[in-house]
């Protein structure tokens, strides 16, 4: 169960000893949740962070806009997030969210993003299908279908027996740790399943609990959400580009 398509040198390199559980009880706002994210990945232990959101939101790619996110998924209210991690545009209206990181370790340089995101995805598609969720990995990419995460599903993304996407993520690396975020939508697993995905990512599982999982976690997030994600800069939807709709 700890190969999940890799070979076994490459899961004996990367599979942590122990993960660190937290259901997060606080919904907490888009760039909140993307601070804490990144905070976790700072850590030196694995995570796993199951979380909700204070809004409405839409999360996008690090290279997206917000323009483009609202003309996918328009609503009154709606919180658009840049991530700091790739993927496509995301409704977080419904669903569970999810996180795993993958802390720097020395001398360890983990397997290719293709190989990570099986991995991980083999291990949800696990801890789903005990909690009643018909699904599997799905073999090559499915035709794209634009921007908007759901419509373009790719290799190793989870799909219910008729090809429907059920589970997909964006990834980064930095500094040697990898941030893996995650969404479940269009299926209701029992309650448990974050516990069954910590137990297939990890031989140990240390459950955390409360508002903050380490002291001085609340004044990091506060401080990270001002020097970066609330920033103009982390803001300007030209990313360093034209701005959107000049030639």
């Amino acid at each position: 169960m700890m190969d999940f398509g890799m070979q076994q040198q490459d899961a004996a390199a990367l599979l942590p000893q122990s993960i660190r559980l937290w259901c997060d009880p606080i919904a907490r706002g888009g760039y909140e949740n993307m601070a804490a994210d990144e905070l976790l990945s700072r850590r030196p232990e694995a995570w796993l962070r199951i979380y909700g959101w204070a809004r409405p939101a839409v999360s996008f790619g690090y290279f997206d806009s917000t323009p483009v996110a609202a003309a996918i998924f328009p609503g009154e209210g709606i919180e658009y997030i840049r991530r700091w991690t790739g993927g496509g545009i995301v409704d977080h209206r419904k669903g569970y969210t999810y996180t795993v990181t993958l802390p720097a370790r020395d001398g360890i340089i983990y397997p290719p993003a293709d190989k990570l995101y099986k991995w991980i995805h083999g291990a949800l598609a696990q801890a789903l299908q005990q909690c009643g969720v018909e699904c599997t990995l799905l073999v090559e990419d499915a035709p794209d279908g634009g921007r908007a995460c759901w419509a373009s599903p790719v290799a190793s993304d989870i799909v219910d027996p008729a090809g429907n996407k059920l589970a997909g993520a964006g990834q980064r690396r930095y500094r040697g740790a990898v941030l893996h975020q995650g969404l479940i939508q269009e299926c209701e697993p029992s309650a448990g399943w974050p516990r069954l995905l910590a137990q297939y990512l990890a031989p140990q599982v240390e459950i955390v609990q409360g508002e903050e999982p380490y002291p001085g976690f609340a004044d990091e997030l506060q401080e990270l959400c001002r020097s970066k994600y609330c920033t103009e800069a982390w803001n300007d939807e030209t990313r360093g580009r034209r701005k959107p709709g000049h030639s």
